[in-house]
C-alpha cells in the first residue's frame, strides 16, 4: 500500500512499512500477538507499580522528601529491567557504546545527557543504560535517570503518569518563559533532596515523520542553518537552545555534561538515514518486540563530554555540537555500508546485560502481582483486565499503523492516539493550506 507525500524537499512515493519485515502473513500475525502483549504487559506492570507501590509513597514525601526520593529510586531501580527486558533482551537487541568510560565517569555524580532524537525509544535506551552497572571494561553504578519530556506525555494513560508521578520528569511546554521555572523547580527539588540522577534531553524537541508538517519543519531547520552560516543539517534538526540556560541547573553542584549521538541499525543498515530520505524508519517499541522473530534491532552510541555554563555562548555551542553529531551519522551511515555490521562494530564495546537476572525479576514481579490479586480474591478480574487491555493495545496500534502506514508507540497507545488526531488536525491544515494558495493564485491574477 502506498501514499502519496509532496512538498518543497522531495515528492515521492512512500511505501508503507511492513510490521515485520521480510515476514510472511503467519509468521508477522504471530510476532504481533506477541508484541502486543509484551506492550499489554508493561502497562499492567507500570499501573501496579504506580497506584500499589508509587502512589501510597507520597504520604512519606510530606515528612522527608529526601527519603521519598530515595524510595522512588530504589522502586524504579527494581522495576526497570522489567521495562527493557521483553523488548531489548527477548528481541536480542544489542547496545555498542564508543566510550563507555565517559558514561560511567557520569554516572559518579549528576549529569546532563544531551542526545540526538531519531527514534521514539530514547528513554528506554536511556534507562537501559543507566541501569547498566558495568559499561564495557568499566565498573559503574546503576543511576536513576530522568527525562525532559513533552508536557503532554504526563496525560498518557498509564506510563505517562508514571513518568509523572514516580519518575517525576521534567515536562516542557515549548514556552521558554512557562518552562524556565519548571525547569529550575524540578532540579533545585532533587538537589534539595540530595538525589543524584541523569537527566535526559533531546535538544531538538520532536521527531519528523513524514507528513506536510514535518516537512516544512525539516525545511525551516534546514533554513535556519543558513541564517546562521552553517550546512543544513542532513541527519538531525537544529537544536532548541534556551532551556539549557536552565537546565544546567542540573550540574550546578558538579557533574558532567555529555553529547550522546544514537543510531539505529538492522539488517546491516542504518534507520537514522537522511531526514528527506523515503528510506529513514523512526524506531518505537514495536521494531524492538519484532525482532523476537524478525531481524533484531541495534543500538550505537557516541559520546562526548561538553563543558559549559548559562553565562555562555549555548546557541553556538549545540549548533557546532550538532554539526558534530550530523557528520557522526553521515559517517556511519558510509561505514556501516563499506565495512558491514560485523566489521563496523570494531569501534564499539558491546553494552553486556544479565539477561537471567532481568528475566528473573519480571517473574518475581509478576507473582508479587498475581500473588496480591489471589489473596484479595481479584484473580478473575486481573485477567478480565488483562486481556481487555490486550484488545484495546491491538485496536489502538493497528488503528494507527492503518491510517498512518507506520507505527509511532513511543508509549502504549500512542499510535492510534496520534493517528486520530493527525487525520483531524492534519485535514484543516492541509485545507488551509489549499485556501492559502487559492488566495495567492487570485492576487497574482
Amino acid at each position: 500500500m502506498c501514499a502519496k507525500v509532496s512538498t518543497n524537499l522531495l515528492e515521492t512515493t512512500v511505501v508503507r512499512k511492513p510490521l515485520v519485515a521480510g515476514a510472511g502473513t503467519l509468521k508477522t500475525f504471530g510476532t504481533m500477538l506477541f508484541a502486543h502483549a509484551a506492550v499489554a504487559l508493561l502497562c499492567i506492570n507500570v499501573l501496579f507499580d504506580l497506584f500499589v507501590l508509587g502512589i501510597p509513597a507520597y504520604v512519606v514525601s510530606i515528612f522527608s522528601l529526601t527519603w521519598f526520593r530515595a524510595y522512588m529510586t530504589a522502586l524504579i531501580n527494581f522495576t526497570t529491567p522489567i521495562v527493557f527486558n521483553l523488548p531489548m533482551n527477548w528481541s536480542g537487541t544489542k547496545v555498542y557504546m564508543d566510550k563507555p568510560e565517559l558514561l560511567a565517569a557520569a554516572k559518579e555524580d549528576n549529569a546532563l545527557l544531551l542526545a540526538n532524537h531519531g527514534s521514539r525509544i530514547d528513554w528506554m535506551i536511556g534507562m537501559f543504560v543507566s541501569y547498566m552497572g558495568k559499561l564495557g571494561d568499566y565498573e559503574c553504578q546503576r543511576k536513576r535517570v530522568g527525562f525532559v519530556c513533552e508536557g503532554i506525555i504526563q496525560y498518557m494513560p498509564l506510563i505517562g503518569w508514571y513518568r509523572k508521578l514516580v519518575c517525576e520528569d521534567v515536562f516542557v511546554m515549548r514556552s521558554f518563559k512557562q518552562d524556565a521555572q519548571v525547569i529550575r523547580n524540578n532540579c533545585n527539588s532533587f538537589h534539595d533532596a540530595k538525589c543524584k540522577r541523569m537527566l535526559f534531553l533531546s535538544p531538538e524537541g520532536v521527531v519528523c515523520d513524514f507528513g506536510e508538517r514535518d516537512k516544512k519543519y525539516i525545511a525551516e531547520c534546514r533554513d535556519f542553518c543558513k541564517e546562521l552560516g552553517y550546512k543544513p543539517y542532513e541527519y538531525v534538526l537544529t537544536p532548541r537552545y534556551k532551556g539549557l540556560t536552565c537546565l544546567v541547573e542540573q550540574v550546578k553542584h558538579g557533574g558532567m555534561i555529555v553529547s550522546v549521538c544514537m543510531a539505529f541499525e538492522r539488517d546491516g543498515k542504518l534507520l537514522n538515514q537522511k531526514l528527506t530520505s523515503v528510506d529513514r524508519e523512526i524506531p518505537d517499541i514495536y521494531s524492538l518486540l519484532v525482532g523476537l522473530a524478525g531481524s533484531p534491532t541495534n543500538v550505537y552510541i557516541d559520546m562526548k563530554e561538553l563543558h559549559f555554563t548559562a553565562e555562555d555562548d549555548i546557541k553556538k555551542i549545540m549548533m557546532e555540537d550538532y554539526v558534530r553529531k550530523d557528520k557522526v551519522l553521515a559517517d556511519w551511515n558510509v561505514l556501516l555500508q563499506k565495512k558491514g555490521p560485523e566489521g563496523f562494530k570494531e569501534g564499539f564495546s558491546l553494552i553486556h546485560h544479565n539477561v537471567l537476572e532481568a528475566n528473573l525479576i519480571q517473574l518475581i514481579h509478576l507473582v508479587i502481582m498475581v500473588g496480591l490479586a489471589w489473596f484479595l480474591d481479584k484473580l478473575e478480574s486481573l485477567f478480565s483486565f488483562g486481556m481487555s487491555l490486550y484488545l484495546i493495545i491491538i485496536f489502538t496500534h493497528s488503528l494507527g499503523w492503518f491510517m498512518n502506514g507506520t507505527s509511532m508507540e513511543s508509549v502504549p497507545f500512542e499510535s492510534g492516539i496520534k493517528a486520530i488526531v493527525m487525520f483531524f488536525f492534519g485535514s484543516k491544515h492541509k485545507e488551509r493550506a489549499a485556501k492559502k494558495a487559492e488566495e495567492v493564485e487570485k492576487k497574482k491574477q
